[in-house]
Formats: C-alpha cells, sequence, structure tokens
C-alpha cells in the first residue's frame, strides 16, 4: 500500500453504528466495533460514538475489549436550547465520563468530545467554561455548529468560528470545530460551498476540524435513498489539505468537493493528487494529526468497500 494512502486513511472513521441511517442497537453495534478492532483494516477504525448519557449501558460489552486491544470512544453531548442548558447537561455528561473510565480502566479510552452548541452565537465566557470543564478529563472537544441550514448559515459559522478562533488565541485549552456534512433528507446536505467556506474559514484561523453524517462513499455522488449528492469524504478530506497547502479560494475548494471524476483524485509514492495539485505524504501527516481530524460514519464497510471498489484499498 502506498504511504500516502496509508497517511491519509489512518484512524479516517469513527464507528457511529448507533446512528442513523444505520441506528443499530447497542449489542449489535459494540459487537461491530470490536470485531473491526481485530480486522486487517483496523488501522483505518477510529473511535466508537456514541452518548455520553448511554455510557452506563456499555457495561455489559467492556469484557469485548482488553489493554490490548482497547474500547476508545468519542462520547457526544447532548443538544440544548440555551447556554445555561448546555452547561448543565455539559456537567451530566463529564460525571458519566468520568465514572464510566473510573470503572473499567484500561480497557476503556475516551478522549474526544464532541459537543452541539445550543443554537446561538457563543461568547467568550461560555467557551471558557466549556474548556476548561473538558479539559479537567483531559478531553479534545470539538463544538458542532447547530444553526438552522437555510440562507443565514454561513454568517452564523463564521461569527460562532470568529468566537472560536478569539478563544483558542486568549486560551491555552483549544477548542475545534464539528461541521455535519450531510442527514437522512436531502435538506440536511450542506452545500459544496457551505463546506468549501467552512473550511476555509477553521483553516484561517487555525481550528481543528472533525465531521459527521453523510460520507459513506469516498467520491460526491447521487443517491436515491436521499434524493440529492452526497459529499464524498475523498473530496472532503483532500478540499481541506489542498486549502493549506495550496491556499486554495472558497470557489476552488468547493470544486474539489463537488467533483464527481475518480480519477481525479490519485495516490502516489509523492502523495496525494486532485488534478495536477499535489499534498506530499509529510503534508497528509501533519494535516491528519493537526486539522483534519476523522468522521463519523454509520458503517464501517461501505466507506473500505467504496475504497476497494476504486481500487484505492
Amino acid at each position: 500500500m502506498k504511504s500516502s494512502t496509508q497517511s491519509f486513511l489512518s484512524n479516517l472513521i469513527d464507528y457511529a453504528g448507533l446512528f442513523p441511517p444505520s441506528q443499530l442497537p447497542l449489542e449489535e453495534a459494540i459487537h461491530n466495533y470490536a470485531s473491526y478492532k481485530s480486522d486487517a483494516d483496523a488501522w483505518m477504525l477510529g473511535r466508537f460514538i456514541i452518548p455520553a448519557s448511554r455510557l452506563d449501558e456499555l457495561d455489559p460489552y467492556v469484557s469485548l475489549f482488553s489493554k490490548k486491544i482497547r474500547l476508545d470512544i468519542s462520547a457526544i453531548g447532548q443538544r440544548s436550547t440555551d447556554a445555561s442548558h448546555c452547561l448543565g447537561l455539559l456537567q451530566s455528561d463529564l460525571d458519566k465520563i468520568s465514572a464510566f473510565c473510573h470503572r473499567h480502566g484500561g480497557k476503556v479510552s475516551i478522549n474526544v468530545y464532541e459537543m452541539p452548541l445550543p443554537p446561538i452565537l457563543p461568547n467568550s465566557h461560555f467557551l471558557k467554561t466549556i474548556a476548561r470543564e473538558t479539559n479537567k478529563h483531559q478531553l479534545q472537544t470539538f463544538c458542532e455548529i447547530t444553526m438552522p441550514l437555510n440562507d443565514e448559515w454561513v454568517d452564523m459559522m463564521l461569527q460562532t468560528v470568529d468566537e472560536i478562533s478569539e478563544h483558542n488565541r486568549k486560551e491555552d485549552i483549544q477548542l475545534g470545530v464539528k461541521l455535519r456534512t450531510g442527514g437522512v433528507t436531502a435538506d440536511a446536505f450542506p452545500s459544496p460551498e457551505q463546506v468549501a467556506t467552512t473550511l476555509v474559514a477553521c483553516y484561517e484561523r487555525n481550528i481543528p476540524l472533525k465531521f459527521t453524517a453523510g460520507l459513506h462513499h469516498p467520491i460526491r455522488m447521487y443517491r436515491d435513498e436521499v434524493s440529492t449528492k452526497m459529499h464524498g469524504f475523498l473530496n472532503l478530506f483532500t478540499a481541506g489539505m489542498l486549502v493549506g497547502v495550496h491556499r486554495l479560494d472558497i470557489p476552488t475548494t468547493a470544486d474539489v468537493l463537488a467533483d464527481e471524476d475518480p480519477s481525479h483524485f490519485r495516490f502516489t509514492e509523492k502523495g496525494l493528487f486532485w488534478k495536477d495539485l499535489i499534498v506530499a505524504v509529510t503534508e497528509i501527516e501533519q494535516y491528519r494529526k493537526q486539522s483534519l481530524y476523522s468522521y463519523g460514519s454509520c458503517s464501517f464497510d461501505e466507506p473500505r468497500e467504496g475504497l476497494q471498489s476504486k481500487k484505492i484499498l
């Protein structure tokens, strides 16, 4: 396997089998994850995604794991309506995370927390409190933007990342952004231009990104089940890297995201190419480690089957 492929795909896919459209029972999802952890493709697998409020339900299944093959978890926060409500739910989640880790020791690890912000513009005190409280539990925190996906979304997103950027500039504890790139209906999918604006904005502000939803396939394509085009995870992460390496503007970044031709994406020993633009292997490693974290998928099989069909694996 080419080193560029390995660097790009390493721990890329967080398993979110509990969530739509799969929405599996917990027993089936956690057994799937345990099986994937011992699979030949386990190197592409990231964390098991579960709401922090449901961690207690995992207790009977921790025996599937060990200190050598660990249950790595990204905990999801609860949705809220305002800052006060959000911080109350946050404390409840953190208590559950702490208790779960204490019960199970080295068999489990929870070091990522994905927190849906309330659909309001966050202020500095609010963000500082989130960062301070989650840092007490050694959690890397990604703040999900939950504004309605309408004509005002870009402005609200930009204001939100400005606030996060200002927080990160002033404080030692850094926050990331989580971007939702789809759902189970067509109206849940942001356009290539909206995603491109987010990628460029977060790069310019040095904010790390995590993604979720709708990223089942490597390359963008139309899907009957949602009656729209779904973003490709190869498009998405390639676009994010090209923004950093080649300082792409928003229209060109949107072109990468909208590209439906697999032949335009090539992994070589030198790096990853999109058309004639290259991201070197060392740059892939850098961006995956520092700014383009991973994405949540309700299937692990679908993405890797897509990669195999494109002769990438």
